[in-house]
């Protein structure tokens, strides 16, 4: 096997939650473009069966299953529709998350509780049902989206309920690594920095703040994550288990 054939995910199948839009979108199709069957997830069917229609006019295949990851019922019912229609579960990228900005003195804890809710809390419950199909096939490659935020503070806006979320990522990654290594279920995390998606393009008034901390003196495009996602999914990272990668312009340097 050549090293590019090691990228390949021809025969497997991918879920991708939260990706109607943004990041999640983007990777989704970037599985589908390296041989991947993609399993598209958001909440809205409306939103999920674009990025279908998007990966089929290119040749891909994908189906869409909406679900609220932050409720084991629907996420239960989503892994049996996966099984049921193809067969086994290959891919994670737990993708899936919210985020509001208010100082910490006014956060109010129904703000606090929703995000842990969707960003930490609903990470486990997609990571735990495909973990829990994973381990009995002997393999599997589960990707949670953490972020720079998770080692840094973000400024000047101030969202103490996602640093917390994403730190917590890290951690259970860290923690099922370990516990599920010895049956070959690969668990990592993915901490991007600034890209250029609809959430971070609602704060366009302070990107110059964030582009005067990076030290490439840009945000990301969207594409530039599908790599290192494709990497973990694939056989080309089949050592690699329980690590946090940050891929931010070097934000998280200084």
């Amino acid at each position: 096997m050549s090293v590019l054939d090691k990228f390949k995910l021809d025969g497997k199948v991918a879920l991708v939650t939260g990706s109607s839009r943004g990041l999640g979108k983007t990777c989704a199709i970037g599985l589908a473009e390296a041989g991947a069957t993609v399993v598209v997830n958001s909440l809205s069917l409306e939103g999920s069966q674009k990025t279908v229609d998007i990966i089929k006019s290119a040749g891909g295949k994908a189906i869409a299953i909406p679900a609220d990851v932050s409720d084991p019922i629907q996420v239960n019912s989503m892994m049996e529709v996966i099984i049921e229609k193809l067969g086994h579960l290959d891919i994670l990228f737990n993708n899936a998350g919210i985020a509001a900005v208010a100082p910490a003195e006014e956060k109010t804890l129904e703000e606090w509780q929703k995000t842990i809710e969707v960003n930490l809390t609903g990470t486990f419950i997609v990571a735990q049902a495909a973990g829990k199909i994973m381990l009995k096939q002997k393999k599997g490659s589960i990707i949670n989206m953490a972020s720079m935020s998770a080692s840094i503070i973000n400024v000047p806006q101030k969202v103490v309920d996602y640093h917390a979320s994403k730190a917590g990522v890290v951690a259970m990654t860290k923690c099922m690594a370990a516990e599920w290594a010895p049956s070959n279920v690969r668990v990592n995390a993915i901490s991007p920095g600034y890209h250029m998606t609809e959430m971070a393009m609602q704060w366009s008034d302070v990107h110059p703040t964030w582009i005067e901390r990076i030290p490439m003196g840009r945000m990301a495009d969207m594409e530039e994550l599908q790599g290192l996602v494709l990497f973990l999914a694939s056989d080309a990272s089949s050592y690699m288990t329980g690590s946090e990668i940050i891929s931010d312009g070097g934000y998280t340097l200084w």
